[in-house]
């Protein structure tokens, strides 16, 4: 059930979840440079430019990651602090509040919501956001 309130304000700076779906990403990123430095390896293909590519990015992708790993855990103890979560399976005895417009989307201490029905709430305010974004730019100039 999403309901609207005028008042709920989202913490400055990226959210848990946007922030958490970043450090999903560069996972990813990182596990596929690792995954072409194995091939590479295994395949003793003499392409050492192609290898120390992958490692620095392998390198740099799992700084990222660790820089995430602790910016998740800070922002979501402040998000828990403030009273909200963001999180999809965040603390249920708090209430849980969409990423990019801070409705509450699921009141404290009440069952999570399913999967889908939380990536369609969070699409569709995604995109309200960012049209309202656009407004606000075009309306400046």
């Amino acid at each position: 059930m999403v309901t609207h309130d005028p008042e709920s304000r989202l913490l400055a700076g990226p959210t848990a979840y946007a922030l958490m779906r970043m450090r999903f990403r560069s996972t990813t990123i990182t596990l596929a440079f690792l995954a072409i430095m194995g091939v590479l390896n295994v395949s003793r293909i003499p392409l050492l430019w192609l290898m120390y590519t992958a490692a620095a990015g392998m390198l740099v992708g799992g700084f990222s990651v660790a820089f995430l790993v602790i910016y998740v855990a800070i922002k979501t103890k402040a998000e828990e602090e403030t009273g909200y979560t963001t999180l999809q399976h965040g603390n249920r005895k708090l209430e849980q509040r969409d990423p990019y417009l801070g409705r509450v989307i699921r009141g404290p201490g009440e069952d999570y919501l399913q999967r889908a029905d939380f990536r369609e709430i969070v699409q569709s305010a995604k995109a309200e956001a960012e049209e309202a974004a656009q407004k606000s730019r075009t309306s400046r100039r």
